[in-house]
């Protein structure tokens, strides 16, 4: 088995939620899904999951410095840093971190940080308001990329509304990262994947990466991404705690590069601090198919060169990032 070491390794989805700018918020009842987890809705989790002994142990104070030094732990070369909202939390008064800690966070580490912007709720500031803040993010600060979080929002992210947020992004080559699936807060109808469909027939030529594997409903985003060449499946979330479930990892890893015939639309993330670096990266690197997957199902063995296309060879193509030459290797 290669190591960590031997790939290049970008992160799409990274949050850092400092306290001392999250304790404004800390009077808010709903803030205790952070502050004391153990007693929010998710306690159970929380108190049972091997991935969140360490955040029992600690304070949840998580910031740069933490980012970066679990990036160094999980041998993470850049991840993309986006603001935490969570604006349900305050009753939509202040997110739990804003884009400056992520334009702050490029100049202190330019060549491990990847700006991705967050202007949204969009339709509840006005799509007019949250263009102008990705103009700026993108134009002055290079941002590379950004994302639309839909469950806080008024609609879903196919709604007409948010078709000229689209129309920037596509003159302005900015890759859309988007929340599928299940949502822990606010609405899960508005992030469902099958509302892509919408999206990648009127925006061919946006680039897309669908979070979560679209989890529960990963099948229909493996679908959409065999239709429309713009959709990629995004593995952020997933990966720190299926590492503790391989077969189910398997099976999910499996069912993506069956129906996509390889490995070149898989995606990278860990959800940082939500699931662990380190484990989220191992849990690709150890990613293999069983046999009775590979007989029973269909499923094609793992190589290499599909963890490097997933771990960041893949994201690296879409942000138009140089990989150094050590990683263009093949098997």
């Amino acid at each position: 088995m290669r190591k960590k070491e031997d790939f290049f390794i970008i992160d799409c989805e990274a949050h850092i939620m400092p306290w001392e700018f999250r304790k404004h918020i800390s009077y808010y009842p709903a803030s205790s899904y952070f502050s004391k987890p153990a007693e929010s809705p998710t306690g159970k989790w929380w108190n049972t999951n091997p991935i969140t002994k360490e955040r029992r142990e600690k304070p949840s104070d998580w910031t740069l410095e933490g980012l970066i030094q679990s990036m160094d732990e999980a041998g993470i070369d850049m991840a993309c840093m986006i603001r935490e909202s969570f604006f349900y939390m305050s009753n939509y008064g202040v997110p739990c971190s804003t884009n400056y800690h992520t334009i702050e966070a490029m100049k202190k580490y330019p060549d491990r940080i990847i700006g991705c912007s967050n202007v949204g709720p969009h339709l509840i500031r006005g799509v007019k308001n949250a263009i102008k803040e990705l103009e700026i993010l993108h134009k002055e600060y290079g941002f590379k990329c950004t994302k639309v979080y839909s469950p806080e929002d008024s609609g879903p992210f196919n709604h007409p509304d948010m078709f000229p947020f689209y129309e920037k992004c596509v003159e302005l080559d900015i890759p859309v990262f988007i929340h599928t699936g299940f949502a822990v807060g606010g609405y899960s109808e508005h992030c469902q994947p099958m509302l892509l469909d919408k999206i990648c027939l009127e925006f061919p030529e946006l680039k897309i990466v669908a979070f979560h594997f679209g989890w529960p409903e990963h099948e229909v985003l493996n679908s959409l991404a065999w239709k429309h060449k713009n959709l990629y499946v995004g593995m952020s979330g997933m990966l720190g705690p299926l590492y503790y479930a391989p077969m189910r990892l398997a099976h999910m890893v499996g069912l993506v590069m069956n129906i996509l015939g390889g490995s070149e639309k898989l995606i990278f993330g860990t959800d940082w601090p939500a699931a662990p670096a380190d484990l989220s990266v191992k849990a690709v690197l150890q990613l293999e198919i069983p046999k009775e997957l590979q007989d029973g199902w269909g499923f094609p063995p793992i190589t290499d060169q599909d963890r490097a296309n997933m771990l960041g060879l893949n994201l690296a193509k879409i942000l138009k990032i140089k990989v150094p030459e050590k990683y263009q290797w093949k098997n």
